[in-house]
């Protein structure tokens, strides 16, 4: 076959890259905090890639902050209202290894979310004379595919005072439940942000 694409498309490489990513969901006085997003130019959660050597709350905890300038900490959905405590076994299990304090169980996300961020990418990179390589783009400079995203219910650490991250987003606002449906962001997003209040016991 002469086509690249036909050629590499049945060989493993076919396989999306993904990059790993995490967000979180604050909702204070029944309002949840979003940022529109500068590249998608949607409304969202605040969230961003996972650094090397970061756990994923640790992540949504930065990336909330730096969108924000809002400190947060990560809430274990087991620990939520309605749901027995001795389901969350987030701090009952911690070692004498001096591996630091946040060895042990850590808080679970509310969702785990795979989906694609970058097709234009994955066409490139598949007819490609090297389909082994991500494919960076003007737009997604690491060249990620796909992502898979951790997603937190947050809790304010202290206040809820909030300034813009001008550089990464055009936006910044508080929305209650019934502004979500009419919220110019996307239907998964949307789906997202309405089980956070929902598990918050907001209806």
């Amino acid at each position: 076959m002469n086509d690249t694409f036909e050629q590499n498309v049945h060989r493993d490489v076919k396989a999306p890259k993904i990059c790993y990513t995490a967000g979180g969901m604050l909702i204070h006085a029944n309002k949840v905090l979003l940022v529109k997003h500068k590249k998608l130019g949607i409304w969202l959660n605040p969230g961003g890639h996972i650094d090397e050597g970061e756990l994923p709350h640790e992540a949504a905890e930065r990336e909330f902050f730096e969108e924000t300038g809002v400190k947060v900490k990560a809430v274990d959905v087991f620990s939520l209202p309605g749901v027995e405590k001795k389901y969350s076994l987030v701090g009952k299990s911690k070692t004498a290894f001096p591996y630091g304090e946040n060895f042990g169980f850590q808080p679970n996300p509310m969702t785990t979310n795979l989906h694609w961020v970058n097709e234009e990418s994955y066409q490139l990179r598949l007819k490609s004379d090297n389909p082994d390589k991500r494919y960076p783009t003007a737009r997604w400079k690491r060249g990620c595919e796909q992502h898979v995203g951790f997603f937190y219910l947050l809790q304010a650490v202290d206040g809820v005072t909030f300034s813009q991250n001008q550089e990464e987003t055009d936006g910044i606002a508080w929305f209650r439940l019934a502004d979500i449906d009419e919220l110019e962001t996307r239907d998964n997003i949307r789906a997202e942000i309405k089980l956070g209040f929902a598990i918050s016991g907001i209806q």
